[in-house]
């Protein structure tokens, strides 16, 4: 397997069987079984909340909790669930188009 690792939390993912599933039961190869399960992201959070409950897990990582949120604090914002993909557009206000799958993305909301 390549290296690769969980588009929403960062997680190295070494193996299949880390992976998370698809809403028809199939593999999906962008996210962690921790993070995806059934087609839907596990903890509905915001990046920030998610910042604050993956630093806990920084001895697991081998940082301190204080460089984990650090760690996950320059990673996320960079990461597929996280990152926002808004086109200028968008940027400006309401679009009920837009494609974003950032889900603090606010463009379709009026």
């Amino acid at each position: 397997m390549e290296n690769k690792i969980c588009q929403s939390c960062g997680m190295p993912i070494t193996s299949n069987e880390q992976l998370g599933t698809n809403k028809d039961g199939s593999i999906n190869n962008d996210y962690c079984k921790y993070c995806y399960e059934d087609g839907e992201f596990i903890d509905k959070v915001t990046m920030e909340e998610y910042i604050e409950m993956c630093s806990q897990y920084g001895e697991q990582a081998g940082m301190t909790n204080e460089e984990m949120k650090e760690h996950c604090t320059k990673l996320f914002p960079t990461l597929k669930r996280w990152k926002c993909t808004c086109t200028e557009e968008c940027a400006s206000g309401y679009n009920p188009n837009c494609t974003c799958e950032n889900p603090e993305c606010h463009c379709r909301e009026k």
